[in-house]
């Protein structure tokens, strides 16, 4: 029905004024701290999808 509706769980790589790097996580609607920094775009995204499939882990565990 919604094709524009946003996934539930994302990361999101941000990069501040310092030129450092940092990852917003959301899952299943919930949006954590942001965490960092990190030297890359390619560091924080990779941090970042590993946390979310912790998260996913752990949810999954729990059913």
């Amino acid at each position: 029905m919604a094709a524009d509706k946003e996934p539930v769980s994302k990361v999101t790589v941000e990069k501040d004024a310092k030129g450092r790097y940092f990852f917003a996580l959301t899952f299943r609607g919930v949006t954590y701290p942001v965490n960092g920094p990190f030297a890359n775009p390619l560091q924080a995204a990779a941090a970042g999808q590993t946390m979310l499939k912790r998260l996913e882990a752990q949810a999954g565990g729990k059913s």
